[in-house]
């Protein structure tokens, strides 16, 4: 990780706009957890971000209103500039939950991220919605906010 590349993002706030690549799985070690629920999200602000995220939450099955804890997960976010790398960051999901509507076709995300070996770096606030599903993936949309001082 680049200090420099930290300082830049530091308190920036970006949309991000993505599908869901993965809807998770649950285990036969766990029938109350789903793991990697994974998605990936284009940044739009300066620098332009890619953000790679895989959630584990309880409960596995969900329902109409029900509010999933995330319970982990890890997140990565890229950036590129002319097709230039220009840094990364990585880290971890530490709390957040997830709530769905009444007909559980759409989804509240609110998520605190930290980065690895680290506190708290900032939040990512989403909607998921799985209105287009199937035949196209769920889609996502929210603001990324790192706080970094």
């Amino acid at each position: 990780m680049s200090q420099k590349f930290l300082e830049e993002l530091s308190s920036g706030s970006y949309e991000l706009h993505g599908i869901e690549i993965f809807p998770g799985i649950g285990t036969p070690f766990s029938y109350t957890n789903r793991y990697g629920a994974t998605f990936v999200a284009s940044g739009e602000g300066k620098p332009r971000l890619t953000f790679v995220g895989w959630v584990n939450y309880t409960p596995i099955f969900f329902k109409p209103e029900t509010v999933c804890s995330i319970i982990g997960g890890r997140w990565l976010l890229i950036s590129r500039e002319d097709r230039r790398y220009r840094g990364m960051l990585r880290g971890y999901f530490s709390e957040g939950e997830v709530q769905w509507n009444r007909n559980a076709k759409l989804a509240r995300v609110s998520a605190r991220l930290k980065l690895s070996g680290s506190r708290d770096i900032g939040t990512l606030s989403a909607i998921l919605n799985h209105f287009p599903f199937p035949p196209k993936p769920p889609r996502i949309e929210g603001v990324l906010n790192i706080n970094y001082p």
